[in-house]
């Protein structure tokens, strides 16, 4: 195995054990409907560390939605929830390819709406004994869109920012 092989798994690892503690510091804004889940901050790394960011947000996700506060565990949650980060870590990885500001923020307003849209559909019915659309809408999305803004618009562009300043010459992207 190569160095940037070994490389690449170091950041994986080291980026899904982050996601995991943040989540699991942070759990009782975690999880649940209304949320601000400031480990999907790291979703945003992956303008930087490409696929290792994806997956270490990926794997980070499955472990964290296997010891949910709040709820018991739910396969659906492990399954769509981490789905939906590792989706959104390769849009932020496409959109990001030719770096910008402008392309960062576009990356994470649509990385924000995929994890708003895939978790915000499947969350109200995982929780509640019966849902209607009305709690899909409104738990569901109103719930999950705003904190995946202040997480990834707000708090992942600033840690990107900060980490292509911090650490030029790690960048691979």
């Amino acid at each position: 195995m190569n160095r940037a092989s070994l490389m690449t798994i170091a950041e994986t690892v080291l980026i899904a054990s982050t996601y995991f503690t943040l989540t699991w510091i942070l759990a009782p804004i975690s999880f649940l409907p209304f949320q601000v889940r400031f480990s999907d901050s790291l979703i945003m790394l992956s303008a930087v560390f490409g696929e290792a960011a994806a997956w270490g947000v990926f794997l980070g996700c499955i472990i964290a939605n296997c010891f949910p506060v709040g709820y018991p565990p739910n396969i659906i949650d492990v399954v769509f929830g981490s789905l939906a980060n590792l989706i959104s870590g390769y849009v932020v990885m496409a959109l990001t390819k030719r770096y910008s500001r402008i392309r960062l923020v576009a990356a994470s307003l649509i990385s924000s709406l995929i994890v708003t849209i895939i978790v915000g559909t499947y969350l109200p019915i995982i929780i509640l004994p019966k849902f209607t659309v009305k709690d899909i809408l409104f738990l569901g999305y109103l719930g999950m869109l705003p904190g995946e803004l202040v997480a990834q618009a707000v708090l992942g562009f600033w840690l990107v920012e900060g980490v292509r300043k911090l650490l030029p010459k790690m960048v691979r992207r």
